[in-house]
């Protein structure tokens, strides 16, 4: 009497656990991101509180806009025209 032995499961084949190596990196350079775009946002966020703090301190104490900014309709005098 013979003794039959389960047939092997296939072997696998070295592809599958490369393509779980590439996936995992993906995954980690996506959570990178991510962490440096929340990072890109809060620092844009604070700067953003920051110039608008200004801009409320400046405007209640009556100033005036720089020389630069200011902008009219009307030609300024000061040039001459050809």
């Amino acid at each position: 009497m013979k003794i039959q032995f389960a047939p092997h499961p296939p072997a696998r084949r070295p592809e599958r656990g490369s393509a779980v190596i590439v996936i995992l990196a993906l995954l980690a350079i996506l959570v990178m991101l991510v962490a440096a775009n929340t990072q890109t946002v809060r620092w844009a966020r604070a700067e953003v509180r920051l110039v608008d703090q200004r801009q409320t301190a400046r405007l209640a104490a009556g100033g005036t806009p720089p020389a630069g900014l200011t902008s009219t309709n009307r030609p300024n005098p000061d040039r001459s025209t050809p």
